[in-house]
């Protein structure tokens, strides 16, 4: 009967350090959890103090009295619109095109109205955004200085049945000088980007500075690195990645027979 006590007693203390030892492990578990929460929450913080001090810098430097569009999310972050507005206010380019309309096109319309120089002819594949962006262009007083273009996004020969927009809708524009590549959505193709480079370098001034948005994404890396390989013969193509919330890269591009 003793031995049987205390063969019970060890089991039950065996059993009750398990237990102690599976809370423990639990506790140590969430306290890593609360930490890792903890850091993502001072990382958002710093983020979007970032972005609303970008924003803030952004309205200053173009003196708008009129609130931009949406930012953020789907939409060009406060930091990449503040850097392409540093450029086209420095550079005070003549013709500016985009790739997706929105408040870069607000942005942009208003930099060449301060430039007294310059307009902004912008592809949009979606008639309902297409609207609300010519709206936002008017309330901000800007509608002359920018043209939203209807571009549905169709299969192109050209490109290689690359699904993009209409080559067709885009009208004469040459010498190109600055571009903003924000679109098409990256669901609506594999590097759906892309076609930007082969659809639209015949139209590039002698040299065209490229803005492209979400360079943090692999795709858009791939992109970048094929338009070196494909171009590079023809083109003169210098590529820098700057910090933003969701990528910046900053491509110079040099036409080999004029360089």
């Amino acid at each position: 009967m003793t031995i049987l006590l205390l063969a019970l007693t060890n089991i039950a203390m065996l059993a009750a350090l398990a237990l102690i030892l599976h809370k423990v492990r639990r506790l140590h578990i969430a306290m890593f959890e609360v930490s890792d929460k903890l850091n993502d929450i001072h990382h958002e913080s710093r983020e979007l103090y970032g972005q609303i001090q970008a924003y803030v810098d952004l309205v200053r430097l173009l003196r708008i009295e009129t609130p931009l569009p949406r930012l953020r999310g789907w939409a060009a972050s406060p930091d990449f619109l503040l850097l392409v507005a540093k450029h086209a206010l420095r550079s005070k380019p003549n013709t500016i095109f985009e790739c997706s309309s929105g408040a870069s096109t607000v942005v942009l319309a208003r930099c060449a109205q301060l430039n007294g120089v310059g307009h902004v002819y912008s592809l949009e594949h979606d008639p309902h955004f297409a609207d609300i962006t010519r709206q936002s262009l008017a309330d901000a007083g800007v509608a002359e200085w920018a043209t939203v273009i209807d571009a549905p996004l169709t299969p192109e020969p050209a490109l290689g049945g690359q699904l993009w927009y209409a080559t067709s809708a885009i009208p004469n524009i040459e010498d190109i000088d600055m571009l903003v590549i924000d679109g098409p959505p990256e669901s609506t193709a594999p590097l759906a980007r892309f076609p930007a480079l082969p659809a639209l370098a015949p139209r590039f001034a002698a040299r065209c500075d490229i803005f492209a948005d979400d360079a943090d994404r692999p795709a858009e890396r791939a992109m970048i690195e094929r338009w070196k390989q494909d171009d590079g013969e023809a083109l003169d193509i210098e590529a820098a990645f700057i910090p933003a919330e969701k990528g910046c890269a900053h491509l110079v591009v040099r036409r080999r027979d004029t360089a």
